[in-house]
């Protein structure tokens, strides 16, 4: 089973995910959506965070979230997320700007056979870049808006 270079399986993972399954929640993963994310950290050259609970820090369902961590626990509607499904991650980078730029760079150039979509940053406003698999028309680079309803 292939685990991270870069990232911890709490990393990647909400707490209550970890605490329920420990790192058997490495399995939870397609082994190319892991080895894609090291290959977007070592283009980067930079840290990147995804979740920091474990040191203290506020970010805790930016990758894998489970039904019932408060971001989808207290929806009212259908929620389909790449999230819940161990498809898609909030990096969050010294330089939002560059780990955006680079991610784009690296997925426009063929270099990802699964991470095909980012977020717009007309949404995050640079606050994080979020990249998933879901699938694209033609295999190609799709950035998308999402604009929360308040």
């Amino acid at each position: 089973m292939y685990e991270c270079e870069y990232f911890k399986i709490q990393e990647l993972v909400s707490e209550k995910v970890y605490k329920k399954f420990g790192k058997f929640a490495w399995s939870f993963f397609d082994t190319e959506i892991l080895q894609e994310l090291d290959e977007i950290r070592r283009f980067h050259g930079m840290p990147i965070i995804i979740n920091n609970w474990t040191s203290g820090g506020s970010f805790s369902q930016c990758g894998l979230r489970c039904n019932i961590d408060s971001l989808v626990k207290n929806k009212k509607d259908v929620y389909c997320s790449a999230h819940i499904m161990g498809k898609a991650f909030d990096l969050h980078s010294n330089n939002n700007v560059k780990l955006y730029e680079d991610i784009k760079f690296l997925i426009s150039n063929g270099n990802f056979k699964h991470f095909k979509r980012l977020e717009s940053p007309k949404s995050t406003n640079y606050g994080w870049v979020h990249v998933d698999s879901f699938r694209t028309k033609d295999n190609k680079l799709e950035i998308f808006e999402l604009f929360l309803k308040s």
